[in-house]
Parts: C-alpha cells; structure tokens; sequence
C-alpha cells in the first residue's frame, strides 16, 4: 500500500472536493441512482463504513481496511498454524500466507475489497473445524510438543472433550462461515467445497464421526447467519440481470491456460503455489517422514493440506470441467482461478511444516537436513515474496491508481423490468410531472425513502426517477397507492446510435433527444415509477420495505444469531467458571 498512498491522497481529495466526480448523484445510471439492492456482500461497506464514521476521511477508512484485513489474516493463519507449528514454524507460515502473489494481487493489481476479507475466514473455518474434529488427548498432545519445542513448562491432561468448548467452537465456526459468506460468496461458495473434503478426510482419518456431526451443525448454522443477505439474493435473482456475468464470463472459460485466462499473473500464482504445495508436501512425507513424525500429528495434517491443495489447483484447470459441471449452481463461484487463495493457505501451511521440520532435524543434531529444509521453506516464503514486491508492487509503480469512466452503471445489477441497455437511460429530473400542470418539490430523497410535495391545477401523473423495484410502498396524503412501471420509447436517430425517451412525457411528432431529430422504433421497460394524482396538494412518499423473501431471510438470521449467543454465553460462563476454580 505504501508505494499508492500518495495516488489514493490525491484521488480521495478530489473525490471529497467533487473534482473527480462533479456530477456523481445526478450520472450514476443515468441519473437513476442505484437501480436495485444490490447483491454484492455487504461485508465489506460494513468495515469501511464503520472506519469512516470513525475517521471522518474516507481515504484513511480504505487504508485502515486493507490494514486491518492483512492484520487480521496473519493473526487468523498464525492462531491457526499454532495448533501443529511452533512459533518460528507459525511466524513463516503466516509470512507466507501474506506475501505469496495472489494475495497481493488481490490488494495491489485489482483492489478486491471484498475477497482480501476471504483471506481472514479460511484460516478460522479451518481452525474451529480442526478443534471439533480432535479428540481431547490428541489436541493435548500437539499442545504438550508445542511446549516441548518452544521451551515452556509441560502441561498434561487427558480426558473427553468438554462440551462446553464443543458449543464454543461449534458457535465461532458459524460466525466464521456466515461472516465469509457476508463478505464474498463466490470465494466462500469454492471454499466451502474443499472445506467438505478437508472436514470428510479429516473425520475418515480421526473415525470422529461425531466432530464431523458438529462441524456440519456448524456450517449449517453460518449459513443461516446470512440468511439475510443470501436467502433474498437466491430467490429474487431473476429480478436483476444476473445472467450479464455468466453470459459474458463464463465460469468455463475462466480455467488457468485457457486463451480466455484473465491474467498471466494468476498463471504464474498457480504454477508456484503447486511447486510450493508438490515439492514442499513430497520432501516432507517422502524423504523427510521420521522428523515430521516428532510433531504429533503433523504429518497427517501435511496429508490433508496436499490434498486440499492438489484438488483446488485442478480444479482451476480444464481439465477439472467433468467434475465441476456435476457441482450445483458451480458458476457462483466465477472466476475458477480465485482458488488460487485456497492454494495460497495450502502453500503457506507446507511452508511453515518445512520450518518445522527444520526444527525438528537441528534439535536431533541432523544438522544438514535442517539447512536443507529450511532452505526449501526459505524459496517459498521469500521467492514468493519477492516476485510480489517487484512482479506486483513494483509493476504498478508509476500508474494511475484508478481509472474513471464518465458515469458508473453496473449491468449485472440492472432490473429486468428496466431497459437493457442501463447507459441509454434518458436523463431526467429526479421528479416531474409528465403534463406539467404543477409543480414538483422533493422534500427528501434518500436511498430508502423519498418525499415529495406536489401541487396541481389539473389531473397528472408523477413520474419519479426510481425503479419500480419489488420493496417500493407509496403513500399519496397518507393513504397507499398503486405503482405503475413507466415505458420507455426507443429512438433511432440521424446519427448512427439510439436513445431511450419517456413515453408518458413524448407528445407525438418526430422525437428529439439531445438536439437531434430521430424516428420510434419500438417500445421497452424503463422501470421508473408513475403515480396519478389529482389536482391539488399533494403529500407523495416511497418507502423501501422488506418483501417477503427479505422478511425470512431477516428472520432466519435474527433466530440463528439468537442461538449463536445460546452457544456462546454458557460456554463463556463455564469457561470462567473453571477459571475459578483453577485459581483456587
């Protein structure tokens, strides 16, 4: 971020001066403002909004994020790594997650927000998961090597797992896999197919059907955490034009190696993640077994991350089609190539196993084979590094930060009941009348509610720049109303283009948009909203409301956050409780 800071001051203080965007409300779509809920995660406009009601700069808001979800990765992959690695072993394993090139990719070259957040909840899942799935001895005896290895004083216990600490992990992995999914879907969707395989093999390998019991409870419960923004955006997809992504990116055409790849250095990302992931993972239980073998359960654990790392590498590639056109709704996860972050944990954890058996190799005076491995962990942590900061940083050097067009529409997000073409839409008033036999005053127009004051001589019809979206509720004098959909009329004009013109304001003859006559060629949705009044003083509100679909997916989230906090509080409470008694 440091070689971009000076671009991104220069780029907020025109965006808050209004040079950047001098006309931001009155052009995005066209004047229309935001067509539709959108969609896309809110998890991340939570984070920077949150940082913004803070700071007060939206420029410090978007630092601090990426800040705070970097230091946020590396807690969660070196809280995670430390129940197998000791600290040196962790601390390279989190050095790896952080600086491989895909993950600075994602910050650097095409600013994701949103997926940098992914990086923060695969190491979570995987560690509430990995807690379910032990049993209390095992996870004991890993604790106990730990110890061993970074000089602390022995702890030994034994005994069944706790249930509270069973309903304490079973609570943060669906915090975990519901905040993954409130942040990016598509990564959380491709994840969770290898998180099933990891929890499946993993359950195989214990015979801990019972963990394997609670990890889905779990999962299960996260996705109803986001049920409120998942359940609406599953059943009211056909009211936007979401076939715009598949249609123009299909999830097929976006495997690694394919003349449709998207970047070549995703190429380069893969290539060395499955070096890192085949070399690293061969050394260690081919040549390398006895000295793995000296941390408790390590080397079924490097079993586990190969496999998780060799299925999400193939299943970026073409040849993986067979398998991923048998996978439901596959396509939610467009592009493939953003499993080059599940590859990157898989990389990194190897990484800090190689460091670890450094470790093991030098305390057992086998002082060649821990140079040997270390220097294996050495090309992964810093070749990776270095390729990033001078292939990936260093590359960007020099450019523009951002690139603006002149009006931002988002055609995916579009309203089927509007037109196809979101940059035709007409530019109007946000609120006029179509006989103009009055006048028009907006009292209020924010993103979820408008008012308005009209006064008319003779009967007319409002015409308000939003789209007639499943949600909206008008009231006229306090009373409800019918929304009417206004119609657009297509204009093919003189010159070789064609414009968008409200039918309820075209009066007949030959149409002109912009100076430039034209001729009617048809008829289509404009999706703005109309409303008949009669003459008079008027009171005209529109309220966004929750639909049914919304409704339930409030409710299912608001009962499993309920239940989540069931799981947690006793858990917390018997916690303390034992504290105490410890203590005395």
């Amino acid at each position: 971020m440091l070689l971009h800071v000076e671009q991104m001051k220069s780029f907020y203080r025109g965006l808050a001066s209004g040079e950047l965007f001098p006309r931001w409300e009155e052009d995005t779509n066209r004047g229309f403002g935001a067509p539709t809920t959108s969609y896309y995660p809110p998890g991340v406009y939570y984070l920077t909004s949150a940082l913004y009601a803070l700071s007060g700069d939206w420029m410090i808001a978007v630092l601090a994020s990426y800040f705070l979800m970097m230091a946020a990765s590396s807690a969660a992959i070196y809280i995670f790594a430390r129940r197998f690695l000791s600290r040196v072993a962790a601390a390279a394993a989190m050095v790896c997650y952080i600086f491989l090139p895909y993950h600075l990719l994602d910050q650097y070259q095409r600013g994701a927000l949103a997926e940098c957040l992914a990086f923060v909840f695969m190491p979570l899942m995987l560690l509430f998961a990995e807690r379910l799935l032990a049993e209390r001895g095992e996870m004991t005896a890993d604790e106990t090597s730990l110890s061993a290895f970074d000089g602390e004083p022995l702890v030994l216990s034994s005994g069944k797992p706790m249930r509270y600490r069973t309903l304490f992990d079973i609570a943060l992995l669906s915090v975990a896999t519901g905040a993954f999914i409130w942040s990016h879907p598509p990564t959380a969707y491709q994840f969770l197919l290898a998180f099933v395989l990891f929890t499946v093999i993993a359950a195989v390998m214990r015979r801990n059907w019972k963990g394997f019991l609670a990890v889905s409870i779990a999962t299960i419960l996260g996705l109803a955490l986001s049920a409120a923004y998942l359940y609406p955006a599953f059943i009211e997809q056909e009211l936007i034009r979401h076939e715009f992504v598949t249609d123009n990116w299909p999830y097929y055409s976006s495997y690694m190696f394919t003349h449709n790849a998207v970047y070549n250095l995703n190429a380069f990302a893969w290539v060395f993640n499955a070096a890192a992931i085949a070399i690293g993972g061969a050394t260690l239980l081919v040549f390398e077994r006895r000295v793995i073998k000296q941390s408790i359960g390590l080397q079924r654990r490097i079993w586990l991350w190969v496999i998780i790392g060799f299925y999400a590498s193939f299943m970026m590639t073409p040849a993986s089609s067979f398998v991923s056109r048998l996978i439901p709704r596959i396509e939610i996860g467009v592009f493939a190539w953003r499993m080059l972050g599940i590859t990157t944990l898989a990389a990194a954890v190897i990484a800090g196993a190689c460091v670890q058996a450094a470790v093991n190799a030098r305390r057992r005076q086998q002082q060649s084979r821990g140079n040997s491995l270390a220097s294996l962990a050495a090309v992964t942590i810093v070749g990776g590094a270095i390729f990033g900061a001078v292939r990936i940083v260093g590359g960007f050097y020099g450019h523009p930060s951002f690139f603006f067009a002149d009006e931002h529409c988002n055609p995916a997000m579009m309203p089927k009941a509007g037109p196809v073409e979101p940059l035709e839409l007409p530019r109007v008033e946000r609120a006029e009348l179509a006989n103009e036999q009055g006048v028009v005053e907006v009292a209020d127009w924010r993103p979820q509610h408008r008012r308005l004051n009209v006064n008319l001589s003779a009967p007319d019809t409002l015409l308000i720049r939003t789209f007639n979206f499943p949600g909206w509720r008008a009231t006229v004098d306090g009373q409800p109303v019918a929304i009417q959909s206004g119609e657009a009329l297509r204009v093919d004009l003189d010159r070789p283009d064609q414009a968008l013109i409200r039918a309820a304001t075209f009066r007949g003859g030959t149409p002109i948009v912009d100076g430039t006559p034209g001729k009617l060629i048809g008829t289509e949705p404009l999706g703005d909203i109309e409303i008949p009044l009669s003459p008079g003083a008027h009171f005209v509100t529109l309220d966004y409301v929750l639909t049914p679909p919304r409704f339930v997916g409030v409710l299912l989230s608001s009962s499993a956050f309920v239940l989540v906090l069931g799981l947690l509080l006793p858990s917390l409470i018997m916690r303390l409780l034992r504290a105490r008694r410890d203590i005395r």
